[in-house]
């Protein structure tokens, strides 16, 4: 599903394409002497935004099913992991071995390996390093360390198919996929985006900075409280920072 900010462009792009059709509509009392004001130039413009944002669009599906994949195979990781874990105490692994499987199950949870003391009253708030260390390549990595700790003990022999090291194995193969293919549609739908939101929103020569010109045109020509200028006044645009 398109974001709040896909959504919300294309309907600043239907209303530019309002605006060029209004603005014909006035036949020959609309001429601007600027250029960009032109009509000719405005479809022009319109046609390079719908091309940009037709690519961003087209770029969106690839993405969002790689992130939902990967969503979904990270999202087993945590409970496989607890599971391991409690493995390693009923099947009595080695009790070094088993602290440390619970610290890399910790950090897979994104829960400290120690509590942090209050802070004195009136103190400064100190900057403690991030609990989670939750990034994909970190996940991976710890999840790798679990496997290769539980399945190195000649006592890990669970029973159940999915924690012996086949699954588990093939669980961190898939997660590694997910994360590469999120990782591979990624950067082509950022540079898309990025071109988008230049031709919309660059100041003086983006889409909606132009959207605007023309209806302060309007306004000098016809007069505020003029039907012709209420009739483009209306229609809303909205710039942002890019």
């Amino acid at each position: 599903m398109a974001s709040q900010i896909e959504s919300g462009i294309n309907t600043y792009v239907g209303h530019f394409r309002q605006l060029i059709d209004v603005c014909i509509g006035f036949g020959t009392r609309y001429n601007p002497q600027t250029g960009a004001l032109q009509i000719a130039s405005l479809e022009t413009q319109y046609t390079g935004v719908i091309t940009a944002v037709n690519l961003v669009d087209s770029l969106l599906p690839d993405y969002i099913t790689a992130e939902s994949i990967r969503r979904e195979k990270f999202g087993l990781m945590p409970p496989i992991a607890l599971r391991v874990q409690a493995t390693a105490v009923v099947l009595g692994l080695p009790e070094g071995v088993v602290t440390r499987i619970k610290e890399i199950v910790r950090k897979i949870r994104g829960e400290r390996t120690h509590k942090i003391a209050p802070a004195p009253p009136n103190s400064e708030p100190e900057k403690h390093i991030s609990v989670s260390q939750t990034s994909f390549n970190e996940q991976i990595g710890h999840f790798n360390q679990l496997i290769d700790l539980a399945v190195l003990q000649p006592a890990y022999t669970p029973a159940e198919e999915d924690l012996q090291e086949a699954a588990l194995k093939t669980l961190l193969s898939e997660m590694r996929l997910a994360n590469d293919a999120v990782m591979v549609s990624l950067p082509p739908l950022t540079a898309a985006r990025q071109e988008r939101d230049k031709l919309l929103y660059a100041p003086k020569t983006g889409m909606i900075d132009t959207a605007l010109a023309v209806k302060e045109y309007v306004k000098a020509v016809f007069g505020y409280n003029s039907p012709e200028y209420r009739e483009v006044n209306h229609i809303r645009f909205q710039n942002r920072k890019i």
